[in-house]
């Protein structure tokens, strides 16, 4: 069993107790350890995934950037709750609703003054959702 497994179980359980709460404290080790964003000693590492992930073209330096998700985590919990409440919940069905919108990118502070805390009214009643919604609405490009 992976570290990502562990996660990945971690957040299967807080799901089955529907512990929306504690969801959100798993859920970027989840993506680091699936995308293998770890230190030396296979720890979450800021550092590595500031490095990694893909950022805004305004960015020079990623050392005083700040990493966001492209899909409010929230708005990821929102997701698996409705999901769970329609009753359709499995942890194949969990486990590709993260894989789908659990994504990270690299932004200025400057930039993440002008990001809405939400996506886009429209996106919560689209069937496609893009994920690059509240970034276009911003301005910002990645």
């Amino acid at each position: 069993m992976t570290d990502a497994d562990i996660e990945l179980q971690h957040l299967w359980l807080e799901v089955q107790a529907e512990r929306w709460q504690n969801l959100s404290r798993f859920l970027f080790s989840y993506f680091c350890y699936k995308h293998n964003l770890v230190s030396k000693t296979n720890k979450v590492c800021w550092e590595t995934a500031r490095a990694a992930l893909p950022c805004s073209a305004s960015i020079d330096d990623r050392k005083h950037a700040l990493i966001e998700p492209l899909v409010p985590e929230d708005t990821v919990v929102g997701l698996l709750k409705t999901i769970s409440k329609d009753g359709d919940m499995s942890i194949e069905m969990m486990t590709a609703t993260l894989n789908t919108f659990l994504r990270y990118v690299v932004i200025s502070k400057q930039e993440k003054a002008q990001l809405k805390p939400n996506m886009p009214a429209s996106w919560y009643q689209q069937q496609s959702k893009p994920l690059m919604a509240r970034f276009e609405q911003a301005g910002i490009v990645i």
